[in-house]
């Protein structure tokens, strides 16, 4: 039998959850990187926050009995989406991929819930990232900590984590307050909740690939430094470095109003 479409019983089940809106043009490529995992015990959740393009008719097409496709009227936002998706996840893990990025390897999964059941304390497992455009073409890499002592140190100055490249354990998510509505980042401040109830890791492979849009909102910058703020003081005292990071926040908020006031004037 082929190793990717085959499905060992005891293999527990992953939910991976997949928020889309208007992203129909790169949905295929998505969900083509989840097919192709030698790990096939999976479910699709995609969230479709009231799209107007034809995403409801990809999905269709795709014909896999795995998907779930929650197809909402209204659009109401990302947060809004976020706050209620791991309620669909039934699994005994819990993945993340956004419709228009990709997971680069076939072994991605296997090797994350492989890490899961080798560390039963592990509550995130992510991976290396290779950055992408919008025609797919590689313009960049990032690398992470990949232990939970230097992911640790280095969390308050810096998400250790790409949304779509994290596996979750559901039974350390349930002790969380689950996504909160922080305005942005909602991603960082569930994985620090989930770091005080499991460890954290990276596999040091570049599994995942995170789309950079042209229209990147460069807007949204000053109100993501100040969401950051919040987020890191709601977490006093969890992790290491905590004034340090304070104070690299409130530096982060300055320049990033003065080179909008500057940009104003230019």
């Amino acid at each position: 039998m082929d190793t990717v479409t085959k499905i060992t019983p005891t293999e527990p089940l992953v939910s991976i959850i997949m928020p889309t809106y208007n992203r129909a043009v790169f949905m295929s490529e998505a969900v083509l990187s989840i097919q192709k995992q030698t790990y096939q015990n999976w479910e699709l959740v995609i969230i479709d926050d009231g799209s107007t393009d034809n995403t409801s008719e990809i999905v269709e097409k795709l014909q896999e009995k795995r998907i779930r496709y929650i197809q909402n009227k209204t659009n109401k936002g990302l947060i809004a989406r976020r706050l209620e998706s791991l309620e669909y996840a039934k699994g005994s893990y819990v993945a993340i991929l956004d419709s228009d990025d990709i997971w680069n390897s076939p072994n991605k999964l296997r090797e994350q819930v492989q890490h899961m059941t080798d560390n039963p304390l592990c509550a995130v497992v992510g991976t290396y990232i290779t950055l992408i455009d919008n025609r797919s073409a590689i313009y960049g890499k990032t690398q992470y900590k990949t232990t939970d002592k230097d992911i640790r140190k280095h969390l308050l100055f810096r998400n250790q984590f790409t949304h779509s490249s994290v596996l979750m354990r559901k039974s350390s998510l349930s002790h969380t307050q689950g996504y909160r509505n922080t305005t942005l980042a909602e991603d960082y401040d569930l994985f620090l909740q989930l770091g005080q109830f499991g460890t954290f890791a990276n596999l040091p492979k570049y599994y995942t690939s995170y789309r950079i849009h042209d229209d990147s909102e460069n807007h949204k910058r000053l109100l993501m430094a100040q969401a950051v703020l919040h987020i890191v003081q709601s977490h006093k005292g969890e992790y290491p470095h905590y004034y340090l990071a304070l104070l690299k926040c409130h530096a982060r908020i300055t320049l990033t109003w003065l080179s909008q006031t500057i940009h104003k004037f230019i």
